[in-house]
Order: C-alpha cells, then sequence, then structure tokens
C-alpha cells in the first residue's frame, strides 16, 4: 500500500469515527434517559409509584401502579399521557415542585438536599458539555474542509479540537458519575422525605440508555481525533518527501 493510500485510508477511518461519534453525541445529549428513577411511600394507602426520567435538559415524571413497575419497561415502552415534562439545568432528581407544599408545612429549606457548591459543580459540568459539543462539531468540520489532503495543520487543527471536544465529553461522564454516585445529593433528598412525609421513603436509580451512550460517543470522538493527527502528520511528511526530490 502506497504512503497516499495509507493516508486516505486513514482520513476514511477518521471521517468515519467522527460522524459515529457526533451521532452517538447527538443521542446521548439530545434524550432525556441519562437518569431512570423510582420512588414510593409505604405507608401510603395507594399502592403507587412515581416514576422519573432526565436528561442533560428535560426532566419527566408520572404516576404508575406498583403492579406495573419496571423502571425500564414504563420509562421507555410504556409511558402515560399524564406524563408531565419541565426544563431541566441536569439535577439528579426532579422534586423542586412536588416538594414545595411540604415545605412550608414542615418549615423545611426549600432545597434542603442541595448544597451551595453543587450550584458551582453544576456549573463547571455544563462549561465542559458546552466546550466538547462546540469543539467536537467545529473540529469535525476542519477536517472535513481538509479533505483535499493538501493542508497538514488542517488536519492537526481539526484532530487536536475533537481530542479536546472527547476529553471534555469525558469530564462530563466523570463529574456526572461523581454526582451520582459519590456526591449525598440523593442521600439527602432521601432523608428529607423520610423525615418530613414517609418514614419508609424508597428511592431506586438507575442509569439510562442516554448515559450508555455517552462513552462511546467519547471514544470514537478520541479516535477519530487522534485518527485526523494521524492524517495530518502523514500529509505533512509526504509533502517534505516530494519537496526533497530535485527537479532534474
Amino acid at each position: 500500500m502506497s504512503p497516499v493510500e495509507r493516508t486516505k485510508l486513514l482520513l476514511f477511518f477518521a471521517l468515519f469515527s467522527g460522524v459515529v461519534g457526533f451521532l452517538l453525541m447527538l443521542l446521548s445529549c439530545g434524550t432525556e434517559y441519562w437518569l431512570l428513577a423510582a420512588q414510593s411511600c409505604r405507608d401510603e394507602a395507594l399502592d403507587e409509584v412515581t416514576m422519573f426520567h432526565e436528561g442533560l435538559f428535560w426532566r419527566c415524571s408520572f404516576t404508575a401502579s406498583s403492579l406495573q413497575y419496571s423502571t425500564w419497561g414504563l420509562l421507555i415502552s410504556n409511558q402515560p399521557s399524564s406524563k408531565i415534562c419541565q426544563a431541566a439545568f441536569l439535577f439528579p432528581f426532579p422534586v423542586n415542585e412536588p416538594a414545595r407544599d411540604l415545605v412550608e408545612r414542615h418549615s423545611f429549606p426549600k432545597e434542603p438536599y442541595e448544597h451551595p457548591s453543587a450550584i458551582v459543580f453544576r456549573t463547571f459540568w455544563s462549561i465542559f458539555l458546552v466546550a466538547g459539543v462546540a469543539a467536537v462539531v467545529t473540529g469535525e468540520f476542519v477536517v472535513i474542509c481538509a479533505g483535499p489532503l493538501t493542508n497538514h495543520r488542517l488536519f492537526k487543527a481539526g484532530g487536536t479540537l475533537q481530542l479536546c471536544g472527547g476529553v471534555c465529553l469525558l469530564a462530563v461522564v466523570l463529574m456526572y458519575l461523581l454526582w451520582v454516585q459519590v456526591l449525598d445529593t440523593l442521600e439527602q433528598f432521601a432523608l428529607h422525605q423520610s423525615l418530613s412525609s414517609c418514614p419508609s421513603f424508597h428511592l431506586s436509580v438507575e442509569h439510562g440508555p442516554s448515559f450508555l451512550l455517552a462513552p462511546a460517543a467519547v471514544f470514537f470522538c478520541l479516535l477519530a481525533g487522534l485518527l485526523s493527527v494521524l492524517v495530518g502528520q502523514n500529509v505533512q511528511r509526504d509533502g517534505k518527501k516530494h519537496n526533497s526530490i530535485p527537479d532534474i
């Protein structure tokens, strides 16, 4: 295989990886299934479960019978028309509206489970998300513009942007895991509900399919960036070899 053919093959895989990473990123960021959750109060006469699913921008909730309880089934394939959705800033659990009456009766703080540090955490998380998406999209566009295999700087610049975007999206995933698994946000919410209204309050949380797509999107974005940088290095090396050949 000649150097030009090898470079074209690398470019094909770079563009393919970039497109796959971009599509996975759109599916992950554009769907509301990062977090699946269900809450119930076993002291209540009604045997009902409140279901939640939340994404990066929207969160939705509805009530179902505990006999129908199946987190994946109800939240994805069999949702009722009474589902309520509202804009969200990726708060781990959508309870602000239902908790309002409890706050007034029991004199609890408006958000007893949310520390001021959570706002700072969410702000930095949002910055990484916006920067990652912008870098991936811009990098893919730059690599496509460099398609004629003539300007190695465009390939390197596009690949570097894709690598930076992939790193930012990786930080988003890791911060989200830290938020849900390590920080005590959900534990404080469950404790608040137990003390204020339901001693036998039960909360279950699962990661949804939107979250599971995020690591795959990160992998393909990083792979596309690395391949684009390699294409740029090959173009630069081939250009030097061509220029070093003396004219006859």
